[in-house]
């Protein structure tokens, strides 16, 4: 496994790797990711907890949360253009820090004014690392491993999350929530060091994918001739339109996520009071942990297959199937362990769909956008999942306080089978809407008329 620091490798070098453990600052990039990740999961349940019991309002609380998510999307939108300027370490790096050192401003003061300062800091570093990890997994590997990192990356994130989640609540409660914000601050220096060791991009290689958003390079026009003729110009869809179904994916599942992580707890406790505290913490861990089997799946089969959104009704489907019995469950059983099973059973469920949609959504976007959009593909994934995640949390809050809670699961649902129908639609009538130009489809085509060609010439 290559840890040490070098130049990011040639598209030739890339297609030379054997597997995606021996790419350059692959380990670096899971490391820095691993941290980052960690220090968010760390924080997200103490810093309103902390506000409260330091005297602080449940809407300053909330406040927090929400200034924190509004930096993260808005800096997501500026990313890809500030990677194509200074790399991937430097963005890394600086998101890493950003994310857990501020948060040593909250050992000496949790006041509103610096409360909401410090949240946005934090949510510019957490927005930066987001695009910029997502698309690191498609730089350093070829096309043809993508699923394999992409579920390298999923598996990185999970782990950060089920460990960093219960750590950071036992933190608060045993040893104090200034302990906590220090544990965060060392996540931090740990994830900037390892961004050291991705790979960089020369002046010249940062200056030629400048160029390349603008002109195609000789080896695609190239490789168009080899598939459409000499002559051939396929049209170039809009980007919305190529992000449209993908991006609806990840958006309505992370409506989904929204209800789970939201409103199940609440929901239990009307149901049994003494198995809340049980079903929030373990049901979150049971959907983190078959989130990342999903993923790890989603990313093998496409591996295999060479094609991106193979499961992505099926992630869909899993999603919708979750959610309803959350809302059953918390429908019809009175309590005890029927509760719990049937909780747990509906975390697994959603959280196995959950992952699946991640990978292939992502994959989806790689596919269908050129190489050299990667982090725009990034970007546009990390920012319909996480508006998803925050406007389904206050549309099915709204629901829930005229309705109830099993309603919010119910309608959460409905709002899955909508992008469900989306992607099963374009699977029929949309398979050639796509950028033809140097996506990874497109690559993966040109290389498999290429191996070809020498067996047919021996067959003769």
């Amino acid at each position: 496994m290559a840890i040490s620091r070098q130049p990011a490798l040639s598209p030739e070098e890339l297609d030379q790797l054997e597997t995606v453990w021996k790419a350059p600052g692959l380990v670096a990039t899971l490391i820095s990711v691993f941290c980052a990740f960690g220090g968010w999961s760390l924080l997200l349940p103490v810093i309103p907890l902390a506000v409260i019991q330091q005297g602080g309002s449940d809407s300053l609380a909330g406040l927090s949360t929400g200034v924190f998510m509004g930096a993260t999307v808005i800096t997501q939108a500026f990313t890809p253009w500030v990677i194509k300027r200074v790399g991937f370490p430097a963005v890394m790096a600086f998101a890493g820090l950003m994310l857990g050192l501020p948060a040593l401003f909250y050992v000496v003061d949790m006041s509103a004014v610096l409360l909401l300062v410090v949240a946005v800091i934090r949510g510019i570093g957490f927005g930066a690392v987001t695009v910029a990890e997502a698309a690191l997994i498609a730089e350093l590997v070829p096309p043809r491993m993508m699923g394999n990192s992409s579920a390298a990356l999923g598996v990185s994130v999970g782990l950060s999350q089920l460990l960093s989640f219960p750590l950071g609540l036992w933190l608060l409660n045993a040893h104090g929530e200034a302990v906590v914000f220090v544990t965060a601050a060392v996540y931090a220096s740990v994830g900037a060091a390892a961004a050291y060791w991705i790979p960089y991009r020369s002046r010249a290689q940062l200056q030629q994918a400048r160029r390349s958003q603008a002109a195609p390079s000789i080896s695609d026009a190239t490789s168009d001739q080899i598939i459409h003729g000499p002559q051939a110009h396929p049209p170039q869809a809009a980007t919305w339109k190529l992000a449209a179904v993908p991006g609806l994916a990840i958006g309505a599942i992370a409506t989904g996520f929204a209800a789970f992580s939201t409103f199940l707890a609440p929901a239990v406790e009307e149901v049994d009071v003494s198995f809340a505290a049980l079903v929030s913490a373990a049901g979150l861990s049971v959907l983190g942990g078959l989130q990342m089997l999903g993923r790890v799946l989603a990313g093998r089969v496409a591996s295999r297959s060479g094609q991106a959104g193979r499961l992505a009704a099926t992630g869909l489907g899993f999603g919708i199937a979750g959610l309803l019995t959350g809302g059953a469950v918390i429908t019809f059983a009175d309590g005890g362990l029927a509760l719990i099973i049937g909780a747990f059973a509906a975390a697994g469920l959603f959280g196995f769909g959950f992952g699946i949609v991640q990978n292939e959504a992502l994959l989806m976007l790689f596919e269908r956008l050129p190489r050299e959009k990667t982090t725009l593909a990034s970007a546009l994934w990390n920012m319909t999942f996480d508006s998803g995640t925050g406007i389904g949390a206050v549309v099915l809050g709204m629901v829930a306080g005229v309705l109830a809670y099993y309603q919010t699961f119910w309608i959460a649902a409905c709002i899955v089978a909508v992008a469900l129908l989306a992607v099963i639609t374009d699977g029929i009538i949309g398979r050639r809407r796509q950028w033809e130009h140097n996506n990874m489809a497109h690559q993966l085509r040109a290389v498999r008329q290429r191996v070809r060609a020498p067996q047919m010439d021996r067959e003769h």
